[in-house]
């Protein structure tokens, strides 16, 4: 056994990011697709062995192939990590830096395999006997989350009073109206675009009023994270309680995706008789799919390998910190699913059934892929601070061109008027609220741009007047559902809360009063 682990302990080493992608953000990570991406390491490290055997068979010991396989490992996966540091330390390109440590390692295997070949047992030993206690550690460490993370589902006080039936009170609803909610993956406020980006969107929002929207003087998220704020949103709740029942220095989605998956909103609506839509994110893992769905939207069929590539969070990950960064990217997948995304939301008033279409958009949010006049973006890099907001700005109107071609297409098609729901989950962050020292010391600036999120509603039959004033997204939900079918749901406290991505749980309260537009600089103030 142990002859047989220093042969193929690289295969152990190739598959040590994976599980760390597993372990570092537990449920973040769909298991099926780490699987599958540890899958592909696992046949390319397999293709590399044998073309060292092959190269290498009769020319050096046998034990110096594993040894070779590994370095290479080493530099598909430590390509971004040392062009870093040589960029850091010496100032010079990183292509300089790889050149010198490849140098280097050529060196050492040749000195190893012809000048000191008796030590090659002794460092395959060393390297698997780390690889091994590794990779334990770690498989270890997520069979302990997966059980973790079902113990806290299955004692969840939060998910037991959330999955109660809603009642109703006895009204007549009228015609049961399509319901379309379209998240707008961090779309800011009008307040927001034009104290950080010095952008006027009310050409945008006085186009959706003249379609009958209705959109309220402001409008704010009450978590600073995507997901939090969907599920806040679907619940009609306030989620702190998670700071308790997952802990506060837990990075575990498990439960928080649960609640999005399994959610108030839906299971209501199916009790009058709706049918579910749900239109699928391209990568981001809490909607990459609904199993409660009735019906997925599935953007593309057959099967391509660059559009697979960018179908999860932990693929373009690994896509774009490995060697394999060095490939040629562009964002034509992320625009064109977006297009196909809101073009089959305009087919839906054609479904004979009430239904409940949702849709998650990662945009405006980074990888900015759409210039202003909705061409593909040639490259998605940007330089500084400038480069991000204009890059920002050109998706955002674009977006604004493409929903206001969707919106209007299910209205002139819908024989009943829909609800129409536009929402941002919540606001930018060029003040690096993110990198603050703790959620408490995020500053009211800070906390203003990212709890300021954009909210557009057509609300026919006089829900509009429902949101003409202040909103939070936590209410979104309870007002729309309270006013078309008579939902017994009590209003939530419009109650704002931060905290860091380090620490999604460890909330801190803020003072919706200390948010005033005084106290916020805008970007051309020198702020990080």
């Amino acid at each position: 056994m142990s002859q047989r682990l220093k042969a193929w302990y690289p295969f152990l080493f190739a598959s040590l990011p994976i599980l760390n992608a597993l372990t570092r953000n537990p449920g973040g990570t769909r298991p099926d697709d780490a699987a599958i991406v540890l899958g592909i390491v696992l046949l390319g490290c397999a293709v590399v062995y044998l073309l060292a055997l092959a190269a290498f068979w009769t020319r050096v010991p046998p034990g110096i192939t594993p040894l070779i396989v590994l370095v290479v490992v080493f530099f598909f996966y430590g390509k971004s990590a040392l062009g870093s540091v040589s960029r850091k330390v010496a100032g010079a390109p990183p292509v300089l830096g790889l050149l010198l440590v490849l140098c280097l390692a050529v060196l050492g295997l040749w000195w190893l395999a012809r000048r000191r070949p008796h030590y090659l047992d002794r460092v395959n030993g060393f390297f698997a006997l780390t690889g091994f206690l590794l990779v334990t550690w770690l498989g270890l460490k997520f069979v302990a989350d997966q059980v973790r993370a079902r113990s806290v589902l299955r004692h969840s006080k939060l998910a037991e009073e959330l999955a109660r039936p809603i009642g109703a009170k006895p009204i007549n609803p009228g015609p049961l109206r399509d319901v379309y909610l379209i998240v707008l993956d961090e779309y800011a406020n009008s307040a927001v675009l034009k104290e950080q980006f010095q952008f006027d969107n009310r050409m945008f929002e006085d186009s959706l009023r003249q379609l009958g929207f209705t959109v309220p003087a402001l409008v704010r998220s009450n978590y600073v994270h995507t997901v939090l704020s969907l599920p806040s949103l679907l619940n009609f709740s306030h989620l702190t309680r998670l700071a308790a029942e997952v802990g506060e220095r837990s990075t575990d989605a498990t439960l928080p995706n649960y609640l999005l998956e399994n959610n108030r909103t839906v299971s209501f609506l199916k009790e009058r008789g709706y049918r579910f839509l749900f239109f699928p994110s391209q990568w981001w893992p809490s909607t990459s799919r609904n199993r409660n769905a009735d019906w997925e939207f599935e953007p593309w069929s057959g099967f391509n390998p660059s559009r697979e590539a960018t179908r999860s969070d932990l693929r373009r990950s690994f896509l774009s910190t490995t060697a394999l960064g060095l490939l040629k990217q562009n964002g034509a997948w992320d625009a064109d699913h977006i297009r196909r995304t809101l073009a089959a939301m305009e087919q839906v008033p054609g479904r004979s059934e009430p239904t409940f279409a949702f849709a998650h958009l990662v945009s405006p949010h980074w990888p900015y892929v759409f210039r202003a006049d909705c061409r593909v973006a040639k490259q998605l890099s940007f330089e500084g601070r400038e480069g991000r907001q204009r890059a920002y700005l050109e998706q955002l109107q674009c977006l604004n061109h493409l929903l206001l071609q969707t919106v209007t297409s299910i209205l002139q098609e819908s024989s009943v008027p829909p609800v129409i729901l536009l929402q941002g989950d919540h606001g930018t962050n060029l003040l690096r609220y993110s990198a603050a020292r703790s959620a408490a010391s995020v500053t009211p600036a800070q906390a203003r741009e990212r709890l300021g999120a954009f909210g557009a509603y057509y609300l026919p039959n006089g829900g509009g007047r429902l949101f003409s004033d202040t909103v939070t997204i936590v209410n979104v939900f309870q007002k729309v559902l309270s006013h078309y079918y008579g939902a017994d749901i009590e209003p939530a406290p419009d109650e704002l809360y931060v905290s860091l991505e380090r620490t999604p749980y460890a909330f801190a309260k803020v003072d919706a009063g200390s948010l005033s537009m005084a106290s916020a600089p805008t970007a051309g103030d020198g702020s990080p």
